[in-house]
């Protein structure tokens, strides 16, 4: 009986039917897609705001003018990346020069937003040169830079929007052999993981007590608050998508019910109980719930690969088969809650009434 039931619902209401299996689908698609998304949010914007730089440093403390290298060592084994910068003063074409020295291997993952123009890194007899730089000393890409003590082949030109345009940047061997150092930075920067910061933060200044250990507040603030706000307005667009498909689908049902007024009075007029004819419905729109939430999840994926191509610079959000389970809870919820709003007109027909084509 049960199943002769469903099968007439789909056979001869497979229009009303499929807008509600359509629905449901819609609401399966987006929130496979917004949960993928807010699943995989924080570690796509934490992977961006890398690139954005140091939000930690390592700087000399009162008079002294430089750091010891000790402190690369300590950050690495906190999970941080790290990489010591060195300035000094250098003489290119009899006028001075600021000359920093770079650890290139290591500073690759805190210079991801440097505008270069040729190679990102030098090697030895080579060096970097700052757009000013570069304009103010004619220097150009493959152009030999006569700095005494390092003459250097330019190998990039350097755009930052900061004081590395006014510089020229060699190997940090170079400079620290040009400017008589050893085993010293003028400064380390360190990349630590936002939500680690003042846990690492805090380590190393216990670990450098001669150093002042400084947060970079315009760095580390803004990306723990973009990533609540970007988490928090996914959160409340999936609340309101799944409350707005509920509403569609209660008004669908609704209809439904309606339509079958004659078949629910003439099952009341053989003996069945409104609850089991509410769960003849129940049952019939959890079954169409959950071929939507299977059609609405592949979408989904395919949604949420969209969007991270399109927004986190081509690399597309991770695939999270985890979120079947949440998405399938979702679809059945917004089937149950909809169906049992609309169920409540079955209390109302009248078997009489109804049988007497009233």
């Amino acid at each position: 009986m049960f199943w002769r039931f469903i099968w007439g619902a789909v056979r001869l209401r497979r229009g009303r039917l499929l807008l509600a299996f359509s629905a449901l689908a819609v609401a399966a698609t987006l929130a496979t897609a917004l949960f993928s998304v807010y699943s995989d949010i924080e570690r796509k914007m934490r992977a961006e705001f890398r690139g954005l730089g140091a939000n930690l440093l390592i700087a000399p403390e009162g008079s002294a003018q430089t750091v010891s290298l000790a402190g690369v060592a300590a950050a690495e084994r906190l999970g941080a990346a790290a990489a010591p910068f060195l300035y000094t003063v250098g003489r290119l074409n009899a006028e001075p020069v600021v000359v920093a020295g770079v650890d290139f291997s290591r500073a690759a993952r805190l210079t991801g937003y440097w505008r270069v123009q040729g190679a990102r890194q030098a090697g030895a007899a080579e060096c970097l040169a700052g757009t000013a730089a570069a304009a103010h000393f004619r220097l150009s890409l493959g152009s030999r830079a006569a700095l005494e003590g390092a003459p250097c082949v330019v190998r990039g030109i350097v755009e930052t929007g900061g004081a590395e345009d006014a510089q020229l940047l060699l190997p940090f061997a170079a400079a620290a052999s040009l400017g008589g150092f050893q085993e010293r930075a003028s400064l380390i920067q360190v990349r630590a993981d936002g939500r680690r910061l003042d846990q690492v933060r805090e380590a190393l200044a216990r670990a450098l007590p001669g150093a002042d250990v400084r947060e970079l507040h315009a760095v580390a603030e803004t990306e723990a608050s973009v990533v609540l706000q970007v988490r928090g307005v996914l959160f409340w667009l999936t609340a309101l998508v799944l409350a707005v498909t509920t509403l569609c689908v209660t008004s669908n049902f609704g209809a439904l019910v309606l339509e079958r007024s004659r078949e629910i009075g003439i099952l009341k007029a053989i003996g069945a109980g409104e609850r089991q004819i509410g769960a003849l419905f129940l049952c019939e729109s959890l079954l169409l719930a959950c071929g939507s939430a299977i059609a609405g999840y592949a979408a989904g994926l395919l949604v949420a690969w969209w969007i991270g191509r399109e927004i986190f610079s081509g690399a597309a959000v991770g695939v999270n088969f985890a979120v079947f389970l949440p998405v399938l809870a979702v679809t059945l919820a917004v089937a149950a809650a909809a169906t049992l709003l609309a169920a409540s007109r079955i209390w109302r027909i009248r078997p009489a009434i109804i049988l007497r084509g009233e």
